[in-house]
């Protein structure tokens, strides 16, 4: 009888065990710390922070570049190749003043969870100041 009692303490630690570990690993699955065959851990590019402003606005308004800054940041595990920022941007009384693309991160390069910091200036032509500017982050999955 004491036996079966012991046997029957046993499996309820076991299974106690086995239960946390379980909630355990869900939890992590749950986060994406833990990739499923479904989660997407490929390169990301956000945006955080990104914002233009028009030189010729500020003193000593003489510059003609939009100035861009903030970063951008992987928030894949996965390393984004070919990293670069598409800038649009338009003249107030309309009109493309710009539509380029500019290289960012380490050579093209931006490590899974890993960010780079944007601070240039691109020139423009025209006598119009610049009323609105879509920067966007693109990269390639593949080198």
């Amino acid at each position: 009888m004491a036996e079966n009692k012991a046997s029957g303490n046993k499996f309820l630690i076991i299974l106690g065990i086995t239960t946390a570990i379980l909630a355990i690993i869900v939890v992590l699955m749950f986060v994406n710390i833990i990739p499923t065959w479904n989660s997407n851990r490929e390169a990301r590019l956000v945006n955080v922070g990104l914002g233009a402003r028009d030189l010729t606005q500020s003193p000593p308004y003489t510059e003609k570049a939009i100035h861009i800054e903030g970063y951008v940041c992987n928030v894949g595990i996965e390393t984004a190749y070919k990293t670069k920022l598409h800038v649009e941007a338009y003249y107030v009384t309309g009109g493309t003043a710009l539509d380029q693309y500019v290289t960012i991160g380490d050579g093209g390069l931006i490590y899974g969870g890993e960010s780079t910091k944007i601070d240039i200036n691109i020139p423009y032509t025209g006598s119009t100041e610049i009323g609105n500017c879509i920067i966007t982050p693109e990269c390639s999955l593949t080198p």
